[in-house]
């Protein structure tokens, strides 16, 4: 379609954010406005809902841009299993699909739902409650964050060591690690003295600490840096795409977007430009794993 919009950002669930004289709306496939240009901020559908900005709060709609929870709220994330976490007045809760909220907000802070459980920060300590807000797995553990379930495994701290548990709270693997990240294709990133490689679900690590920088794997294939450069591996380790560029994205659908020095584009998993243009700033190499 035509260049006609100030902004926008990429299709979810059928559907796109795009701005025009500093208001956002959402189209279709075929650049139709299923959502008319009225709000104050465009975001992504997950699980048919959407957050807009009203003021300095934010809220929900649905797909037919109807408000399922009014702008109340002063930070929200993104609908998973049912609910969204949301904070208000520095204190974090969850609201349901149908914009009701999940017990009162009592948490210093908490994640998404993800196999049926969600972690939540209370007392300094991090814990998982189950959909009816209750502790399936106590509080105990410190660190940044605890992760979401990924292959029935979840990244938390003790002590200022990495490990995982299972979903009854026992370790799985120890914490041993300098820092941990989710499970994707059935290896983590993990990090030791300064240096990141990968483990499986058995916490062997079946992929040294040999990377300044890693990403999660996607289509069998991660990014990975070295020497200030960064270039592909799949799960043997093994390089398919040398290390040639200053920032990657992840595959997906066959395609992964890279920049160089010079140029921007599209490889596919040969490592080929499929596309390609001069270099312009993304936000490529700024992928916050916490």
């Amino acid at each position: 379609m035509p260049a006609e919009f100030d902004d926008g950002l990429p299709f979810s669930e059928g559907l796109a954010a795009v701005a025009l004289c500093g208001k956002w709306g959402y189209i279709d496939a075929f650049g139709m406005f299923e959502i008319p240009v009225h709000l104050d901020s465009g975001s992504y559908f997950v699980e048919s809902r959407s957050s807009f900005l009203k003021g300095r709060h934010r809220g929900f709609i649905d797909r037919s841009g109807s408000v399922i929870a009014q702008a109340r709220y002063d930070t929200v994330g993104s609908f998973s299993e049912g609910f969204a976490w949301v904070e208000v007045n520095e204190r974090h809760g969850f609201v349901s699909l149908a914009g009701e909220d999940l017990g009162p907000f009592v948490y210093e802070n908490a994640r998404e739902f993800s196999q049926g459980l969600a972690s939540v920060k209370i007392n300094a300590k991090w814990g998982y409650i189950d959909p009816s807000g209750n502790f399936a797995i106590p509080p105990r553990f410190d660190g940044l964050v605890a992760g979401p379930f990924r292959n029935g495994l979840a990244r938390v701290s003790i002590g200022g060591r990495w490990g995982y548990i299972d979903q009854s709270g026992s370790f799985a693997i120890e914490p041993q690690f300098d820092m941990a990240y989710d499970f994707s294709e059935g290896l983590a990133q993990i990090e030791l003295s300064g240096l990141d490689g990968y483990v499986d679900r058995d916490g062997h690590l079946v992929i040294p600490s040999a990377f300044s920088f890693t990403n999660p794997f996607s289509e069998g294939l991660a990014a990975v840096s070295v020497n200030g450069l960064k270039g592909f591996i799949d799960q043997a380790g093994l390089w398919v795409i040398p290390a040639r560029f200053t920032a990657t994205g992840r595959f997906r659908n066959g395609l992964c977007l890279v920049t160089t020095a010079q140029e921007i584009g599209y490889i596919n998993r040969a490592g080929e430009f499929v596309w390609g243009g001069p270099f312009v700033e993304t936000s490529l190499g700024y992928d916050l794993r916490f």
